[in-house]
């Protein structure tokens, strides 16, 4: 399945400056394409974009990126 999701939070432990830039969700997709169940992940951070496809039950996928530190709704 293939999701486009708003993110609405991020807890960016990947950059000292908090500024949630490009970098940051280029370093954020590649942890994720780390995780099982995830097939390809794009995310943009200035604009709150997380484009995902995946093989999980919404509440997995919920609980993986809640563990990651972004919320998206």
């Amino acid at each position: 399945m293939t999701e486009a999701l708003r993110v609405t939070y991020i807890n960016c432990d990947f950059c000292t400056a908090k500024n949630h830039c490009t970098a940051c969700g280029g370093e954020l997709a590649q942890a994720l394409l780390q995780k099982p169940g995830i097939h390809a992940a794009g995310i943009n951070l200035p604009d709150h974009a997380l484009q995902i496809s995946h093989s999980l039950t919404s509440d997995a996928l919920e609980d993986l990126l809640d563990g990651m530190g972004l919320l998206v709704g």
